[in-house]
């Protein structure tokens, strides 16, 4: 496998949020970004239509800066963090095929930095796999408290091990080697009961957020994706980023995910 490149390239767009707030959640530090631009990203989740026509094919063909094999990198155009790329696969899949997780897992680990991930139903406006690439890392996920798991829905592929999050939602993470946890998530993928999730990979380990709902109102009033997951929640209008509070994100989370392990 040829890594994707981890250095900058001319075409990544300047991170410039209007505004950055911190909170604490869950005893955790997590950043508000007041992100405007991305309001034109996107239909708001109640007003999206069953179908559409993606536009991943022309995205690829007009804005890659490297390709290899299967793989190609372009320019996130409305950014939530800076020099952030997107991966895409040449193949029209919906969801990352494991070849795609180890690519995104070796990536994060090279840069020091995170892959995220979201499906359809989980904040992604595109029916096409593809993975927020960053170089850079926050503290919300490693400041979480951790406890031992077993997860018998798959094979523990050999060298990885599962932890989870002691937290009131189910966050589930794999260690290994980035083959290991590509292998693991996409039998995870498999075994999913639930029709979305999103997934974060950062400091070695690839967490998993099972969604019970996308858009977890009042508390959040915005599609919640894997970056408010990975601590920063972004907001396309001004309100509710000036009032948002800890115990806003706290029940956010809550409601978007799913039962924590016993």
């Amino acid at each position: 496998m040829v890594l994707p490149p981890t250095e900058p390239h001319p075409s990544l767009v300047p991170f410039a949020p209007a505004a950055l707030r911190s909170l604490v959640v869950f005893g955790s530090p997590v950043v508000l970004a007041y992100v405007p631009g991305r309001k034109a990203r996107q239909d708001p989740v109640s007003r999206r239509p069953a179908f559409r026509r993606s536009p991943a094919d022309r995205i690829v063909a007009e804005e890659s800066f490297w390709r290899d094999g299967d793989l190609a990198l372009t320019p996130n155009r409305h950014p939530f963090a800076a020099e952030q790329r997107i991966l895409w696969p040449l193949r029209p899949i919906r969801e990352p095929d494991a070849a795609m997780w180890t690519a995104a897992c070796a990536w994060a680990d090279a840069a020091n930095g995170t892959a995220l991930v979201n499906t359809i139903g989980a904040a992604s406006t595109i029916a096409r796999a593809h993975a927020h690439l960053l170089p850079e890392r926050l503290a919300f996920l490693a400041a979480l408290p951790e406890k031992s798991v077993a997860i018998d829905a798959i094979d523990r592929p050999a060298g990885a091990e599962f932890v989870a999050k002691d937290a009131p939602f189910f966050l589930v993470g794999v260690r290994g080697s980035a083959a290991a946890r590509g292998s693991a998530l996409a039998q995870l993928a498999a075994a999913r009961l639930t029709a979305a999730w999103n997934v974060v990979v950062q400091d070695g380990t690839a967490w998993v957020f099972p969604r019970r709902i996308e858009t977890p109102a009042p508390h959040f009033p915005f599609a919640l994706g894997a970056a408010e997951v990975w601590g920063r929640w972004c907001y396309v209008d001004e309100a509710p980023f000036a009032s948002a509070t800890a115990n806003d994100l706290e029940q956010a989370l809550v409601a978007a995910g799913t039962e924590p392990l016993g």
